[in-house]
């Protein structure tokens, strides 16, 4: 027997703000902090790979950048489904929703992409003594993932229909 449970009228903008908020946080740690950092030759000197650091290859850093536009893309894709900024049709808000959903796990996809391509480049440098994953990575793997979850949580619920 399945029983359906009514979800409160709250749930679904409650989800879309969380998605928001956690796009927006992900998008600042993402573009002012660092994906990782390193260590050569004893625990003196250490190394940032992100944004802003000379170390960083250009590739690398337009990966992180591109990372942080998707977190602000998933951020309009959440505003639009809360507050329709844009008006369009209810078929192009429903691919907008969706959209933001499939960016949250194109964000985790880039994220690991990013973290494989940290190791491999920071395993290559002579004198390595040990590299480590900062916020950046783990913004783009929890913000992806909660985003997607919110997502994907807020699609299944259905409009309730006054009786």
């Amino acid at each position: 027997m399945s029983e359906q449970r009514e979800v409160p009228e709250y749930a679904k903008p409650a989800l879309y703000v969380g998605a928001m908020i956690l796009s927006l946080v992900g998008a600042i740690l993402v573009f002012v902090d660092t994906f990782g950092y390193w260590y050569e030759g004893g625990w003196t000197y250490w190394y940032g790979y992100g944004i802003d650091t000379e170390f960083t290859p250009g590739f690398h850093k337009f990966l992180i950048v591109l990372l942080g536009i998707a977190f602000i893309y998933v951020l309009l894709a959440a505003l639009q489904q809360l507050y329709p900024v844009l008006k369009v049709s209810k078929e192009a808000d429903k691919k907008i929703g969706k959209s933001g959903f499939f960016t949250a796990l194109g964000i985790i996809v880039l994220t690991i992409l990013l973290t494989i391509l940290f190791y491999v480049w920071t395993g290559n440098i002579e004198n390595h003594w040990a590299s480590y994953l900062n916020t950046g990575f783990y913004a783009g793997l929890f913000g992806g993932l909660l985003s997607a979850l919110f997502f994907w949580l807020a699609g299944r619920i259905e409009p309730t229909v006054a009786k």
